[in-house]
């Protein structure tokens, strides 16, 4: 069962995005009509699949790790022709520009990517907050995430790529900044009745919000700035609930945890929260002053250009130890830029917000790389008469658990 799991979850990822990989951007503020794909009737044929998989670099990458496993290029084949078939009889994907705003509350032209199910009535809208990337390639509007298959619950999803990725790739990624991140969220979600309007949707006006990893805090966040819009009027969309996992509720506690441990679980993160934070607030930090080598040499290349992924630059940073990517005096919190940089990340804690929504909450206790802290200083503060559930339990690895969350929040839709 669970190498039939494997395959299903990397065909059901490759093949939407083989297909969908050449299509442009339609515009939804104000919206471009004349750029709205067609939802589709009908299948498409085996023929076009086998052509897209044997001409794809991600694929001949990706059965290379699957021959490792000892599973034969027929046997998954067939299971990714099938998913192809199944999912496209299912709902139609497109990425999407709009306007949002930067960390300063400049006008920005940002991306995301729709989903939306061929069936016209919709039970409602998911907006799927992601994980933490590195490379550009991973951005929703590059993609398809398995949040997709949500669709087959008769929602909408849509999936913003944050500021710094798709087409605002030129921006510095204010990483952990969840307010921009979430206005990036909020503004898609306001560009969806014009196009379900325009394709003849009728929907309820809830609003399912979700989000795993960086995911889960941008998801709090969400709908934090939700609430806070619905207080004074502004809105008229229902926050049906919020589905969050493992994620950095609070920084600035995580960090710290992280410097006392001399670990970083995701060395890659260092760089995105110094500079990110620098550049969300104007703080000027200079790479010397934070970073040690190989990172400060290389930042450029493996940050800056957006071409690498976590797990690329991970490798080539070499070390999860704190003390061996960044000077001394960074890591000292009473020097004066890692007091900055700590005040930044305190800044941009939820801990202490009094959540108004239906909320579940998801972390592993053996999470290597989000600190149970997060979600325990969460509950700690979360009045005791909130509709909330917390669900800490032993579900392995950072990534591992995040299975039975999307298994948690696909059976409660």
């Amino acid at each position: 069962m669970k190498r039939k799991s494997t395959i299903l979850i990397c065909a059901f990822a490759l093949c939407a995005t083989m297909a969908l990989r050449a299509q442009d951007y339609v515009m939804l503020s104000p919206l471009d009509t004349a750029a709205l794909p067609a939802i589709p009737n009908k299948d498409c044929g085996g023929d076009m699949v086998r052509s897209a998989l044997n001409g794809d670099v991600m694929w001949q990458n990706t059965k290379k790790q699957l021959q490792r496993q000892h599973f034969s290029d027929e046997s998954v084949y067939k299971v990714m022709k099938k998913l192809y078939r199944f999912t496209h009889k299912h709902y139609v994907t497109f990425p999407v520009a709009y306007w949002s705003t930067d960390p300063q509350g400049d006008s920005l032209l940002v991306s995301g990517r729709v989903y939306l199910p061929k069936r016209r009535y919709l039970n409602g809208i998911v907006i799927a907050n992601h994980y933490t990337i590195c490379s550009d390639a991973e951005a929703p509007s590059n993609t398809i995430a398995m949040e997709s298959v949500l669709t087959m619950k008769g929602y909408a999803v849509i999936m913003p790529d944050y500021v710094g990725y798709g087409l605002s790739r030129d921006e510095v990624h204010p990483y952990l900044h969840w307010r921009s991140a979430a206005q990036t969220a909020v503004d898609l979600l306001n560009c969806m009745p014009n196009l379900l309007a325009y394709y003849g949707y009728t929907y309820p006006t809830d609003v399912v919000i979700s989000g795993y990893s960086q995911g889960g805090a941008v998801a709090l966040g969400v709908t934090r700035l939700l609430e806070e819009m619905q207080n004074k009027g502004e809105i008229d969309w229902t926050i049906r609930k919020l589905y969050a996992g493992a994620g950095p509720y609070d920084p600035a506690a995580t960090y710290d945890y992280c410097v006392s441990l001399d670990t970083m679980g995701i060395p890659a993160a260092i760089p995105l929260i110094v500079m990110g934070l620098s550049d969300a607030y104007d703080l000027d930090f200079e790479l010397e002053d934070f970073f040690l080598e190989p990172l400060l040499s290389n930042y450029e290349q493996w940050i800056g250009s957006k071409e690498l992924t976590v797990g690329d630059i991970n490798h080539r940073m070499g070390s999860v130890v704190m003390s061996q990517l960044m000077t001394a005096e960074s890591l000292d919190r009473n020097q004066p830029l890692a007091k900055m940089l700590y005040e930044a990340l305190s800044w941009n804690s939820n801990i202490g917000y009094d959540l108004q929504s239906p909320a579940y909450f998801l972390h592993s206790l053996e999470d290597e790389v989000v600190p149970i802290i997060n979600s325990r200083r969460l509950a700690a503060a979360m009045p005791n008469d909130r509709d909330i559930t917390y669900d800490f339990g032993e579900y392995g690895s950072h990534m591992a658990a995040s299975i039975p969350f999307m298994q948690y929040l696909y059976q409660d839709l």
